[in-house]
């Protein structure tokens, strides 16, 4: 098995590249030498790991089952790697990291500039989509997502619970209002988030929830547009607090219901299972799971 192993690498960065020409210059060895490694696989194997043309290949069966095997195996040993040198020389190597728009203007940033200025030497790589991420086939590191989960593989953490607050433009209360109770937004129009349910819990004081589905004609996939659209009285919205609290300030947006409370959104670190954790991963979470933890912290009064 030894001798297989450096011709198994070849195989998985081609599959990754997706080209024999772009594997070979990520290598550093010649396009001859990649073909000459996988023919040694496909030979060890005792059948085609990949169907090739003039300019590009498919995997077999027998292919993607290698790939998914190899895929784990230099990810451990990739972990192992940069656990053993971060001992001695600190952390480095490439971080990528997959976060949702709607932690836009959090104490995340703060968060992870610090993370940034420590670790100098990691390459930290950060990708914005609202999307649910492949975080295998985007060979992303961690994902900072927001809301329930999908049971899978991948390990989680809870980093914290994100309130949210009931807004509107004063010109739209003018024309809707007023708004007293949960029963008075029945039918009146919300500026809805893509991908999230259409339905919004308020509870009282009393611990008493009510449901409230969310009408009107337009849906978005960006909170920046959610709150703008919501300042030029294009509906009702229940963002994230700290996107509009300066607005809220300045009198641009007016608290809706202020005596009853939003379900707030939890925040969850994703990263992957492996033999080895990999220790960048390891120590950005911990950042942000500390500085969350800082901020949910009573003051101390006396």
């Amino acid at each position: 098995m030894i001798e297989h192993l450096k011709s198994i690498a070849v195989f998985t960065e081609v599959v990754r590249s997706g080209q024999f020409r772009t594997a070979a210059d990520r290598l550093k060895m010649t396009p001859s030498a990649i073909s000459y490694h996988i023919r040694a696989l496909e030979e060890a194997v005792g059948s085609p790991l990949l169907y090739r043309s003039t300019r590009r290949f498919t995997l077999t069966a027998s292919g993607e089952k290698l790939f998914k095997s190899a895929e784990l195996m230099l990810n451990a040993a990739q972990a192992g790697f940069s656990s053993a040198q971060s001992n001695q020389t600190g952390l480095s190597g490439r971080l990528r990291i997959t976060l949702t728009s709607a932690l836009s203007h959090s104490f995340v940033f703060e968060s992870i500039s610090r993370f940034a200025v420590d670790h100098r030497k990691i390459d930290l790589q950060l990708h914005f989509d609202n999307r649910e991420t492949d975080l295998v086939a985007e060979r992303i590191d961690v994902a900072i997502r927001i809301g329930k989960l999908r049971d899978s593989s991948l390990l989680c953490k809870l980093l914290w619970d994100m309130p949210r607050v009931l807004v509107a433009s004063p010109d739209f209360v003018r024309r809707h209002g007023p708004f007293e109770k949960p029963k008075d937004l029945h039918g009146v129009p919300w500026i809805k988030s893509d991908g999230m349910e259409t339905k919004r819990e308020m509870k009282s004081a009393d611990g008493a929830v009510t449901q409230i589905e969310q009408a009107g004609n337009i849906t978005v996939n960006s909170i920046e547009a959610m709150v703008d659209l919501t300042s030029n009285g294009a509906g009702l919205s229940s963002p994230p607090v700290h996107f509009v609290e300066n607005k809220i300030a300045s009198g641009e947006l007016v608290t809706c219901l202020p005596d009853y409370c939003l379900t707030s959104l939890p925040v969850y670190a994703i990263w992957h299972r492996t033999t080895v954790p990999n220790p960048m991963a390891r120590a950005f979470i911990d950042r942000l799971s500390e500085s969350a933890a800082r901020r949910n912290r009573p003051s101390n009064t006396e």
